[in-house]
């Protein structure tokens, strides 16, 4: 845009009096930029969009003022302040004989277009929100390439150092706490915790609480309560310590039902502190019946990496091949060829593992062992193929896969589901411990010592775990009662019943407390009371307490419990699809007691690493970069990036709430210990 004016421009600098024809500005960003009269040699040109100054002289050319303007309308303040813009743009004409536009015109123009700014607040929560979030380290704000997105993005914006962030991320951390805090204290049913065991790479030992609870709306949800690094020896009386400690700071010890602890052999040393300390102060229902719980995951794993021990050379082999054929796009072409020849199944292509996820090596050896015959016939026709595998080896790899084929269902299903509530491992618990024990009594192969050795330590843990799990599986509309039983008689035969029986009095011990804690005078059922009626004629007939009699037996008759109801009630079909959560909610009208029961019991977790972990071998490590902080630091990250994924998951608020406090609540005293 021509710099030329109708108004009267009075010329300051003698080279623009003395010559005829002024400079052509050609560059595109005069279109945005107003060119005001030099003084004493500086040219200045004004911003049409926010009527920034900036030099505009010919020998420093127009990148500045380039960048300037994109970063103007990437804010997007031209279109919302477009009218007021216009309005002052004569008043800056008008102040020319100055090298600066008036201050009252500056403050018009910036008060009108400050509606319209980012908030700096928000801008620093959403960098600690993305540096939690994402496992960025701290010093990611002060890296070039970011610095130069949040120059472009917004420049008025100042520079963070790694001390700001780190500041940020624990004032953020403090008041999510007391949000915390506040969500356990509320929650309508009881608090289930899992402990786990996490290692650093330089071999120090955190434990991890986490809690597990129903909300209001019937949703299993989860918090990291505590991230703390224990010190030698890790021993039970340390770690039930810090537990103890973790429930007393979060005030939940009246509210704890269960703990599902890693299968250590400290666990006993664990729970028998717990349980006495809690069972004093009588907390727990049923005299700690549904207290501990073993993780079923991490049995699991010990299984899958005790069978790949096995034979770790074929799998080695095996692996070698597989990047043969990939390497070569021609050899790969040439083996699907072959393999649809021999009428193979094609679907599934090739794969290698990942060393760290045992699900990976499992689909590895599986379509492997589909294009069996088509390596058969690579060996014999190419002569560079050294890593064939023999007909033996060939069958240790089926028998594995037929071994590890129950557990890669099992852990696929519960891990499919964010947060399986306790009701759905009692079936899958049974179909691995039958598994265990046909490969037990069918004929010898090379996995027998191994697997007789895993269902010992199988069956301690179904001896120990299998009532809780059945309860759960109780209360499940498509099991019930019958299917328990039927699992129970596949394992024990005729002496099923009396575990059947054990499973239905716990479950009746449990429900019992419930109905004498609870306000209500007991649900659907409905109860008849003797009323004693005055007879002032002499009972001389011998049938005095007959009424009595009668009464009590129309009683056994009519009073059947919330429990007895649901019992009684039809089951639904096995397979059929159903939300355990949304069934108990509808039934809390009916079953008012019982369906509080049932949010506490289906809250117990039978596995202490999440389910995206679930096929991760060893223990679960935190990230070098973590390793370096503070204790408390990473006690702050860890707990932070759950609660804010959590908060994602269940769409509370769509991202996290921050509240409108001033920034110098952060700087506590308590702050400077991270």
């Amino acid at each position: 845009m021509s710099v030329e004016s109708n108004a009267q421009v009075p010329m300051i600098n003698e080279e623009y009096e003395n010559s005829s024809k002024r400079p052509k500005t050609t560059s595109k960003v005069w279109d945005f930029f107003e060119k005001l009269p030099a003084h004493s040699g500086n040219s200045k040109a004004i911003c049409k969009i926010c009527r920034r100054v900036y030099t505009a002289k010919t020998t420093s050319g127009t990148s500045h003022l380039r960048r300037h303007v994109e970063a103007c309308l990437k804010k997007g303040n031209h279109d919302a302040n477009q009218l007021k813009i216009g309005a002052c743009s004569k008043r800056a004409n008008n102040d020319v004989d100055h090298h600066t536009i008036s201050h009252d015109t500056l403050t018009e123009v910036t008060t009108s277009i400050k509606s319209s700014e980012l908030d700096v607040d928000e801008v620093h929560r959403a960098i600690a929100t993305m540096i939690v979030v994402d496992g960025q380290p701290f010093k990611t704000v002060e890296d070039t390439g970011f610095r130069h997105l949040m120059a472009v993005a917004y420049p008025e914006c100042q520079m963070l150092s790694r001390q700001n962030i780190k500041k940020d991320i624990i004032s953020i951390y403090m008041k999510e706490k007391e949000n915390i805090r506040e969500l356990l204290a509320t929650c309508p049913g009881r608090i289930c915790l899992a402990c786990s065991t996490w290692k650093s790479n330089t071999d120090d030992h955190y434990n991890c609480v986490t809690a597990h609870f129903i909300d209001h709306e019937w949703r299993l949800q989860k918090r990291v309560l505590r991230f703390k690094l224990i010190a030698p020896p890790y021993d039970g009386l340390s770690i039930g310590d810090e537990i103890a400690l973790c429930m007393v700071q979060w005030n939940i010890e009246h509210k704890v039902f269960s703990i599902t602890l890693d299968n250590l052999s400290s666990d006993h040393c664990v729970v028998a502190m717990l349980k006495s300390r809690l069972d004093t102060k009588k907390y727990l229902p049923c005299k700690g019946a549904f207290f501990h719980v073993g993780c079923f995951a991490h049995l699991l794993n010990l299984f899958v990496e005790a069978g790949f021990s096995l034979i770790t050379d074929v799998i080695g082999k095996l692996r070698l091949g597989i990047k043969y054929v990939k390497q070569s796009p021609h050899r790969k072409r040439n083996f699907y060829i072959v393999a649809k020849s021999l009428n193979l199944d094609t679907q599934k292509k090739l794969c290698l593992d990942s060393p760290t996820r045992w699900n990976f090596t499992y689909d590895m050896l599986e379509v492997a062992l589909s294009y069996k015959n088509a390596f058969l016939y690579l060996g014999e026709q190419d002569i560079n193929f050294k890593h064939k595998l023999l007909e033996d080896e060939w069958e240790k790899v089926s028998l594995l896969c037929k071994f590890l084929k129950a557990f890669f269902e099992v852990t696929r299903i519960l891990s499919g589901s964010r947060y399986p509530t306790s009701n759905l491992y009692f079936k899958w618990v049974w179909k691995v411990y039958s598994r265990l024990l046909d490969m037990v009594r069918g004929p010898e192969n090379f996995l027998t010592s191994m697997v007789k050795e895993m269902e010992s330590k199988f069956r301690q843990y179904w001896s120990d775990y299998s009532l809780i799990l059945s309860c759960a599986a109780v209360l499940d509309p498509r099991y019930k009662v019958k299917f328990v039983e039927y699992c129970y008689t596949k394992l024990y035969g005729n002496d099923a019943q009396q575990y059947v029986g054990t499973v239905i009095n716990t479950l009746y011990c449990l429900f019992d407390e419930y109905m004498q804690n609870s306000s209500l005078s007991g649900g659907a059922g409905f109860s008849v009371v003797a009323t004693n009626v005055s007879n002032d004629r002499e009972d001389i007939d011998g049938f005095e307490d007959y009424e009595t009699f009668q009464s009590a037996r129309f009683r056994t008759q009519v009073e059947k419990s919330q429990l007895d109801l649901y019992l009684e009630e039809p089951s639904h079909d096995l397979n059929s699809e159903i939300d355990i959560l949304e069934f108990w909610s509808l039934c809390s009208v009916r079953y008012p007691a019982l369906s509080r029961m049932a949010r506490d019991v289906l809250t117990i977790p039978v596995s202490t690493i999440s389910s995206e972990n679930a096929f991760v071998m060893g223990s679960q490590v935190i990230s070098p970069y973590c390793s370096s902080l503070k204790s408390k630091t990473i006690q702050a990250l860890v707990c932070l990036q759950d609660w804010m994924q959590a908060y994602d998951r269940t769409r509370s608020s769509g991202q996290l709430e921050s509240k409108n406090e001033d920034d110098s609540s952060s700087s506590s005293n308590d702050d400077y210990d991270y």
